[in-house]
């Protein structure tokens, strides 16, 4: 998002500037500067690693830290899609975790704990193969951990995250559910709960994969350097930020859910 907005506003203040190139005290050629300078200062803040820390801490605060061992006792332990990717070349297919896989890992942990009798897995699918989801797949990998067959539960495919908890939700009633140990990235956890406890769902956060590592970075030089993953980190937490507030104006609804007969 901000990429996109700064170099809209680079590309407009040129024109600007280029069509009053003679008249550079005229007023549209100032209004072409102005763009220029303010699309620099935003390219520059959203590739700033202080920046993208900043961000990503402000929202990761908003969840108090909670290790497995200390969660209370819930009546199941929901994860939440995105945690896993699609790996193809000629001869073969792998699916392999991602770099947010840790909510699966610390939700197993929970599970063995005894935190809850019931596993919950999500996720979405690839619209070319409706037959392989990443809840099958963490289902697999579940089991490979020790998790019995009877206590894992795979949600239906959704594309977002409110989706995912309307989902989730019809999932959750059938089976009686009403407290829930959420586990998702830090950054997300904030715009999850607040999706299933529109719900109607008690939620206990269980926070994992942070982006900054659990404590704010310490200030160095170095941060005030542009690089393309603080950018790839600014646009991420701007989404959480826009997730949040669209959830504030529009709460999740349940919604009926068609099922086969």
């Amino acid at each position: 998002m901000p990429s996109t907005i700064s170099l809209l506003l680079i590309v407009v203040g040129l024109i600007f500037m280029w069509r009053n190139r003679a008249r550079c005290y005229a007023i549209a050629w100032r209004v072409g500067a102005l763009l220029n300078t303010l699309g620099a200062i935003i390219l520059y803040l959203a590739c700033a690693p202080f920046f993208a820390t900043w961000l990503a801490s402000s929202l990761e605060r908003m969840v108090p830290p909670l290790r497995p061992a200390n969660a209370p006792q819930c009546d199941a332990i929901v994860v939440l899609g995105s945690s896993f990717h699609w790996h193809r070349d000629q001869l073969d297919q792998t699916y392999v975790l991602s770099a947010t896989a840790d909510r699966f890992r610390v939700a197993v942990e929970a599970y063995k704990l005894g935190k809850a009798p019931l596993l919950v897995l999500g996720g979405g699918g690839k619209p070319d193969e409706p037959t392989v989801t990443e809840g099958n797949f963490q289902k697999q990998m579940a089991q490979e951990l020790g998790i019995p067959e009877s206590a894992i539960v795979v949600g239906p495919q959704a594309t977002n995250t409110e989706g995912e908890a309307i989902q989730h939700a019809a999932t959750l009633r059938s089976l009686h559910v009403k407290k829930i140990l959420l586990a998702t990235s830090a950054f997300h956890l904030p715009r999850a709960a607040m999706q299933f406890r529109a719900l109607g769902f008690e939620v206990v956060e269980l926070p994992c994969h942070y982006l900054t590592a659990g404590i704010d970075e310490q200030f160095s030089g170095r941060m005030l350097l542009p690089r393309g993953q603080a950018l790839e980190q600014t646009e991420t937490c701007l989404k959480e930020y826009l997730g949040l507030l669209s959830a504030k104006l529009f709460p999740a609804k349940q919604v009926a859910i068609e099922r086969a007969p």
